[in-house]
């Protein structure tokens, strides 16, 4: 069964980077930072430190909630808002040569979380993608993470990215090859930062570098339980 959901994620994962823009060779650039880079005590191998236990209960329980919707977001189609581009809701894809000159960014949107009275704290996590289902490339392709104010299934657009643009910055991700071979190497998940949980919380993402020479890209689709394998992003609150 899981060999049939690999080969399907697969073929899909194929359909998606067919249409990729000017694949690149893998990144060879090193450098001695770990994947996440945002607050010291979520990035030390303790997931768990900034999170309270549940309410009522005196044991820790997680809870993982998986993205509603991802959206590609393309500087060359700065107002598309009649569907989601490439027909996925949940690919994410990044790509940055000269800044606002055919960029891609990524809006990811979760729902369904403990509402803001609940004292609850959600942690955003990114589950490394298998190798074989991603595209990776260029001399940096590190990212930005901004959380931004949007409603349950609101439209998301270039044009709506860019007036978020001097968004709080939330966490970062080191996308570089070293940081990411140690965060494979101590189980494959970064906690990116964490925040008080609301209902709906978004985030928006953005490569962090220009490239002249090749453009910093990285494609992958979400997957979520009972899929398999998980990988991409998860909120967890409870632990």
């Amino acid at each position: 069964m899981f060999s049939i959901t690999i080969l399907s994620l697969a073929t899909l994962f194929s359909q998606h980077a067919s249409g990729a823009p000017y694949p690149q060779p893998n990144s060879t650039f090193l450098e001695n930072h770990t994947i996440c880079n945002s607050t010291a005590h979520l990035c030390e191998g303790n997931l768990t430190a900034a999170n309270p236990p549940p309410l009522n209960s005196s044991e820790y329980v997680c809870h993982e909630v998986y993205p509603a919707d991802l959206t590609v977001l393309n500087a060359r189609y700065p107002d598309y808002d009649i569907d989601h581009l490439h027909q996925a809701k949940q690919f994410f894809m990044l790509r940055r040569q000269l800044k606002d000159a055919g960029e891609i960014a990524t809006r990811v949107q979760f729902q369904g979380l403990p509402d803001s009275t609940s004292n609850y704290t959600c942690r955003l996590e990114f589950v490394l993608p298998r190798l074989e289902l991603q595209k990776i490339s260029g001399p940096n392709p590190s990212f930005n993470v901004y959380q931004v104010a949007r409603e349950a299934g609101a439209i998301a657009t270039w044009n709506t990215y860019e007036e978020e643009k001097d968004a709080l910055l939330f966490g970062t991700v080191n996308g570089q090859s070293q940081a990411l071979e140690r965060t494979r190497s101590v189980g494959g998940v970064a906690a990116i930062n964490a925040t008080a949980c609301n209902q709906t919380l978004s985030f928006q993402m953005a490569m962090m570098y220009d490239s002249p020479s090749a453009p910093n890209y990285w494609e992958f689709s979400n997957v979520g339980p009972p899929a398999f394998p998980v990988q991409g992003f998860r909120i967890v609150y409870g632990c």
